[in-house]
């Protein structure tokens, strides 16, 4: 019967993490090689960067001409940086508008409006224009008043984004005369409207406003004219607002209008750079700092070129680190166990060798977080491995050991676990071996890691499925 060795493909992170860490040797070296090469290429690059954009003193044979010609291209890249600075901070500002603004908040298509009229009275018209001067008076009170600062603390607002949400019309009376008890007064209007997102909140607003009203009224009484507010109207209703929509829609363009100006403006950075004989616009970020509503030359700072250097170094050991991992995800050898079992979980793991070689104390750390080690000695590991081949090979009198690694090397391990087994060369190398599979009561193949190709070793695994012998496991060299 065929056995499926191979259902699918695990990927150890764990294994992977102390694999890059067994190469931490070469991420550093290639880390520090690229932080040189950019730490070098920064220095030359702002001293050739400085001298040009340094006007206060001429180059080496640069003459009238071309002197007065660089001057007047810096001069015009720094015009243009104190223009992009402006149109930034715009941006900025928009941005913070729309993201906190109530009205961009509000569905014009369904806008909560509250109304209400507010009549006033004045005795006698005893100022000339007095109903012109309260409606000033009255205006400059509700629409920045101390009250709106603490309604729109509130509300968790600011006082600017409560402000455009409150409307206050006078109304054409056309001044009509009313006689109260035998005084004579003059009648005005006024209009207040306030929009929002539900009746709830304007009707709020519109609650304080009136308050407000009231207040400011009596104020008004001894500074302007005698007179009497009554609130003759107050309603809240939904509608469809075009107004609303309209500076929605101007509100979210605009940030759009400012950042195509300044890729203009930066398409013209581009040309005096390339005037100037610089890479591109980012030389001139590099090199004037902003300082008084002016950009000025200042000299690149030796952390500046550190940082340069410290990018370099993370992006070489970066670049490192991906090429170890893409080379352990998907490259043929295995570096080590996990990875082998990771790519055939279906067979057991009959042990792991303890490297042969000399290795440093980092080296036998990381082998042992990655079970490639452990705290015994070899003749120990020899004898635990050789005790799991015996449990599992009872009552099998042949047993066969192959693989796809030098068979020399495989004689060496079957006779230092002093099994008894017949080492056969892999079936690559001599095909006949493959006829005798059948004849023996087990299998075992041996595989050595950064050795190993992945490809055969499954290839070798279904050419033994084939004959349904029994594979009992693997073991790692």
């Amino acid at each position: 019967m065929s056995r499926n060795y191979q259902k699918y493909i695990q990927i150890n992170l764990k294994d992977l993490f102390y694999v890059v860490l067994r190469k931490i040797w070469i991420i550093v070296l290639i880390g520090c090689l690229s932080s040189g090469i950019l730490f070098a290429y920064s220095l030359f690059s702002s001293t050739n960067d400085a001298n040009v954009l340094d006007v206060s003193v001429r180059l080496v044979n640069e003459n009238d001409v071309s002197y007065a010609e660089r001057v007047r291209n810096v001069n015009r890249a720094k015009d243009v940086l104190i223009s992009i600075n402006a149109l930034t901070k715009q941006i900025d500002s928009q941005r913070e508008y729309l993201s906190k603004s109530i009205i961009m908040q509000i569905d014009y298509t369904n806008e909560a409006v509250t109304s209400a009229q507010v009549v006033v009275c004045i005795k006698d018209n005893q100022v000339s224009d007095a109903d012109k001067a309260l409606f000033a008076a009255y205006s400059q009170e509700l629409m920045s008043g101390g009250y709106l600062n603490e309604l729109a603390h509130e509300l968790g607002t600011d006082q600017i984004y409560l402000k455009e949400l409150i409307s206050l019309t006078r109304e054409n009376t056309n001044s009509v005369s009313v006689n109260y008890d035998s005084d004579m007064y003059s009648t005005d209007a006024y209009t207040i409207v306030v929009k929002g997102p539900n009746t709830d909140f304007t009707d709020s607003v519109m609650e304080r406003i009136l308050e407000e009203v009231s207040v400011v009224s009596k104020d008004l009484n001894n500074s302007i004219a005698s007179h009497s507010v009554l609130v003759v109207g107050k309603q809240s209703c939904y509608t469809f607002d075009s107004a609303t929509r309209d500076l929605q829609h101007l509100s979210a363009n605009r940030s759009d209008a400012l950042q195509k100006q300044i890729d203009a403006y930066d398409t013209s950075l581009n040309d005096i750079a390339s005037h100037l004989g610089l890479s591109n616009k980012s030389n001139f970020y590099s090199y004037f700092s902003y300082n008084d509503d002016s950009w000025i030359y200042t000299r690149p700072s030796i952390i500046s070129t550190l940082k340069s250097s410290l990018k370099g170094f993370i992006v070489g050991a970066f670049l490192v680190v991906f090429i170890i991992s893409v080379n352990y995800i998907f490259g043929n050898r295995f570096s080590t166990q996990g990875k082998f079992f990771g790519r055939f979980p279906n067979i057991r793991k009959l042990g792991v060798v303890k490297p042969m070689k000399k290795r440093s104390r980092f080296a036998q750390y990381i082998d042992r977080r990655t079970y490639d080690d452990s705290e015994l000695s070899y003749e120990d590991s020899y004898a635990l491995i050789a005790a799991n081949i015996k449990n599992l090979t009872v009552g099998m009198n042949s047993i066969m050991v192959t693989g796809t690694v030098d068979p020399t090397k495989i004689k060496e391990l079957v006779d230092k676990l002093k099994i008894k087994a017949d080492v056969k060369e892999s079936f690559f190398k001599n095909p006949s071996n493959l006829a005798s599979v059948s004849d023996y009561d087990c299998i075992i193949i041996v595989e050595q890691r950064n050795y190993s190709d992945c490809r055969l070793v499954s290839e070798e695994i279904n050419l033994i499925s084939n004959v349904d012998s029994k594979l009992i496991g693997a073991l790692i060299i």
